[in-house]
Order: C-alpha cells, then sequence, then structure tokens
C-alpha cells in the first residue's frame, strides 16, 4: 500500500519572529535594569541621606558646644565632667536622629544583625599593628598643620576618671554603634562593602573636627570598618577603638597635652635609625592596606556575580512558565 503524503497543517516560522522574539527580550532586559536603578536610587542611604547625615553631626556638634558654654557659664562642674556630658549630648542626639532617619525611610537597621558576641583577638592584634605604624607614616603630613589645633583638644579632654571614661568606654561605644553598626552596615548593604567603609570612616573623620584628627581618625576608621566588615562584631571594633583610644590617653596623663603630640622624629634624633624604622612602617602599612583592598575585591566580585546570577535568573523565569498547547 501506498503511504499517504502527510502534510503539516503548522504555518512555516516568520523569519521576522526570532527577531521580534530578541528584540522583546531585550526591552525586558532594558525594563528590569532601569527600574533596578530606580529602586537602588531610593534605597537608603542614598546621596540625599548622607547630606542629612553630615548635618546632623555638625549641627550635634554645635548644640553640644552650646550645652557645653552654658555649663560651664552656669554650673560649677569640673571641666571634665562638662566635656563628658557635651560628648555624650552629641553622640546621643547623632544617634537617635539617624536611628530616626532610619525609622523614616523604612530601614530596618543593619546593627541589629551584628554579631555581638564573636570576638576576634588576631585581628584587634592586627588591627592595633596596622593602627599604629599607619600614625608614624602620616606623622610628616600632620607636621604640615597648626599643633594648636590640637593642643587645644588635649587640654580640653585633660586627665582623671571623667576623661577615661569619655574616651576609653564612652567613645568606643558610642561612635562604634553610629559610624560601624548604623552607617557603615546600611552603606554596605546599598553600594557595597568598600564603599561602605570609606563612607562610615569619611563621616568617622567628619566628626573630628580637628584637621590632624580628621586624617588620623579617617584612616583608623577604614581599618576598623574593614575588621567590621570581616567580623560582623561591634564587640570587636569597640575594643580595638577602645585600645588606641586608652594607649593615645595613657600618652597625654604622662607626657601632658603639649608634649602629647610628639611625634616619631623627636623621639628618635638619629637620621639612619628613624628613616629605617619609618620604612619599615611603610612596608608594614602597604602590606595591611594590600591586603584589605585585595579582600574587598574578592567581595566586590562575588557580590557582582551574585547579582548577574539573580538577573540570569529573572530572565530565565518567564521562559520556564511558557503555557501548555
Amino acid at each position: 500500500m501506498e503511504k499517504k503524503e502527510e502534510f503539516s497543517t503548522r504555518p512555516a516560522a516568520s523569519p521576522a519572529r526570532p527577531q521580534a522574539e530578541a528584540q522583546s527580550a531585550r526591552l525586558q532586559r532594558e525594563h528590569r535594569g532601569a527600574l533596578r536603578k530606580a529602586m537602588h536610587r531610593r534605597m537608603y542611604p542614598n546621596g540625599v541621606d548622607l547630606l542629612a547625615v553630615v548635618g546632623i553631626l555638625l549641627l550635634s556638634g554645635v548644640l553640644a558646644g552650646v550645652v557645653v558654654a552654658l555649663l560651664a557659664r552656669f554650673v560649677a562642674w569640673e571641666p571634665e565632667l562638662i566635656t563628658l556630658v557635651g560628648y555624650v549630648f552629641q553622640m546621643g542626639l547623632s544617634i537617635a536622629c539617624v536611628a530616626y532617619q532610619q525609622r523614616a525611610r523604612h530601614v530596618t537597621s543593619s546593627l541589629w544583625r551584628s554579631k555581638g558576641h564573636r570576638v576576634s583577638a588576631p585581628l584587634i592584634l592586627w588591627g592595633c599593628v596596622l593602627i599604629f605604624v599607619t600614625g608614624i607614616v602620616i606623622e610628616p603630613l600632620l607636621d604640615l598643620f597648626p599643633s594648636a589645633y590640637l593642643d587645644f583638644v588635649n587640654q580640653s579632654i585633660g586627665t582623671g576618671g571623667w576623661s577615661i571614661l569619655m574616651t576609653v568606654v564612652l567613645a568606643p561605644i558610642l561612635e562604634e554603634t553610629l559610624f560601624r553598626g548604623m552607617l557603615q552596615g546600611a552603606i554596605t548593604e546599598r553600594d557595597g562593602a568598600t564603599r561602605g567603609i570609606l563612607l562610615s570612616a569619611l563621616l568617622f573623620g567628619i566628626i573630628h573636627i580637628v584637621p590632624q584628627q580628621v586624617i588620623n581618625a579617617f584612616l583608623i576608621g577604614i581599618i576598623l570598618g574593614y575588621i567590621y566588615f570581616r567580623t560582623r562584631s561591634l564587640v570587636t571594633v569597640m575594643l580595638l577603638h577602645a585600645l588606641n583610644n586608652g594607649v593615645a590617653y595613657l600618652l597625654l596623663e604622662m607626657l601632658g597635652p603639649e608634649q602629647a603630640s610628639l611625634g616619631l622624629r623627636d623621639l628618635i634624633p638619629n637620621d639612619v635609625l628613624y628613616y629605617v624604622v619609618y620604612s619599615l612602617c611603610v612596608v608594614l602599612m602597604v602590606v595591611g592596606g594590600g591586603m584589605i583592598v585585595w579582600r574587598l575585591n574578592r567581595a566586590e566580585a562575588a557580590r557582582q556575580a551574585a547579582e548577574a546570577a539573580a538577573d540570569a535568573g529573572s530572565e530565565a523565569a518567564p521562559e520556564t512558565q511558557q503555557p501548555q498547547a
């Protein structure tokens, strides 16, 4: 028997159909990209939010100065206690305003997701060494600024129990809560670890006002921010911060406000020995900084890969949901 020829009733595929599908996929990708960028611009903290934080920090400092002036005028307290009250007022107001800002922007603070129970002794030791050598390396830069501002700050801090409570106990707790726990965590979730560390360190420097302290605090903030990124532990960075402030206070106590700002060059008059020690500190700083950059680059690459995988998954999802004939 002869086989009957079978004729397909399906219409021939149009040559324009693949092009239309490709154009549709491209438009969908562009739409998703535009939507993602729009959502990213609205995420906390954007540029307006960060400018508001700067305003909060500066305004809190001005109001704290007014409080200190009023207390000094009308209350017979010790100068160190008045300075302590002004500092607590400044930091407490800053933390309260940033917390209100995050709540108004419907943000769950990353502060509550930190791992407070974890303490990394090796990273604390590594941080102490890196902070020490960084301070030595930047001494020639800090010497370019007038020392009168730094001497005034040292005299304002003073010595005694109130000063210890402020510099060694309260400052690490309040400043790490604000700059690492609340701000760095939020910026990292929005823009990645590198920007989170750098921007929070910059804000940490701004609050110190005095040029020498701004530069020093910015670099210390990078080290503290990196350790917080590695551990997610506020306790670890609080302890490192307390150790740094404790050493600075001991120098202030032993040498006095005028001599506390002496640098390595003043302590090592021999040129050869000074340059040997300084060169060693430069090497250690470069190695430590290089390790930070390397790990942050790895983290950024992993974040971008995760975002690319998420985009690929969202593109593949519509193709798997085609209706059956």
